[in-house]
């Protein structure tokens, strides 16, 4: 029997790098045309709610985050072979303003050289630029976004996309150039972008998860003020991680304190809401599907997105399945090599079989 999977993608770049090669995505597109039928997220709820079945092999092409290659680079190459797609844009990222950056199009019709099109940045880069910033032009402007229609279905994936966290154990600590691109977020004591604090020198670095996922832990004022305290010949000899760690547990009895139970379940479920409604509100259309930034997901997330999307998903590697939790759906990451994605189209189709 045919099977049904999603794959998704990041960035789409104009050169061989961390993300995906524009030429590698076009082989990977013509790949898809030829031996896939290229369905949406609507398809696949009729088909886990009806009897319905694939008549072949049938393939989700999405993108995660809204970044600006997608319309610049992948938005042409998915028209070139006429194939749908989805994009799941974050609504804090995408820029509120009403211009359309030139698109590989532009170029193929020889109204531009290439030179003139976008060159992006890192995805890292372009988070930890919006945190600085407030904006990165390296997102989706809110005309871009709307252009893309008639390729693009356009799904959600919250607003703030950053990572907390979520247990009072101590990994690591802050050395100037360690920790997550979300790091002034999750140091922060604001639930919004209001008020960033990066990490000094000698702040713990704990486990952290998808702010929605988690029951946030924030790190104490006591524990910044006696870092910031020590002198700095301290963070100079060779083992002040270890001389740190002894020190904080000598002094103290922990280090993170946590949101209560239901500030957690309001925080999440206010930021599902206003996502939603703001992202509406943009592309004038209504937003149904969900995938789950970073992937993290636990029971409250689940039954709070149950309440407000019709499907869920996540990034755990499978087929679509009649019996599938409808808020739990799998999709399957494609990296950089071509490769890579060859060998997940094998392995989840019975294409070859």
């Amino acid at each position: 029997m045919p099977n049904i999977f999603v794959i998704f993608y990041h960035k789409i770049i104009p050169k061989w790098g961390h993300s995906k090669a524009v030429s590698t995505f076009d082989i990977e597109m013509k790949i898809i045309k030829k031996y896939f039928d290229c369905i949406t997220l609507d398809d696949v709820y009729e088909y886990l709610t009806t009897n319905k079945q694939p008549k072949r092999n049938s393939i989700v092409i999405s993108f995660d985050d809204g970044f600006v290659d997608n319309f610049v680079y992948a938005y042409p190459i998915l028209k070139k072979y006429n194939l749908k797609a989805t994009i799941f844009p974050i609504t804090s990222r995408i820029i509120k303003e009403d211009f359309v950056r030139p698109s590989l199009e532009d170029y193929w019709n020889n109204k531009i050289s290439k030179n003139q099109l976008y060159q992006p940045l890192g995805m890292g880069e372009a988070h930890k630029e919006f945190l600085e910033k407030g904006k990165s032009y390296d997102f989706l402007t809110v005309a871009e976004l709307n252009k893309m229609k008639d390729v693009f279905n356009i799904e959600g994936h919250a607003k703030i996309h950053a990572k907390v966290f979520y247990e009072d154990k101590i990994l690591d600590f802050y050395d100037g150039k360690n920790g997550h691109w979300s790091a002034p977020y999750s140091y922060s004591e604001k639930n919004d972008f209001s008020s960033l604090e990066y990490p000094v020198v000698g702040y713990p670095i704990f486990p952290d998860k998808n702010n929605l996922a988690v029951k946030r832990g924030f790190l104490k004022k006591e524990i910044k003020d006696f870092i910031k305290n020590l002198d700095k010949s301290f963070f100079n000899k060779k083992n002040w991680k270890e001389n740190l760690r002894k020190e904080l547990e000598k002094n103290f009895n922990s280090f993170l304190y946590f949101e209560t139970e239901e500030e957690r379940i309001n925080r999440v479920k206010n930021e599902l809401i206003e996502a939603k409604r703001e992202l509406e509100e943009m592309i004038g259309q209504k937003v149904n599907h969900i995938s789950y930034p970073f992937g993290h997901y636990d029971d409250v997330l689940i039954n709070l997105s149950s309440e407000i999307y019709l499907t869920g998903y996540t990034t755990e590697k499978d087929i679509i399945r009649k019996n599938q939790n409808f808020h739990k759906l799998p999709r399957i990451e494609i990296s950089k090599d071509f490769i890579s994605f060859f060998t997940k189209i094998i392995k989840y189709s019975s294409l070859f079989l």
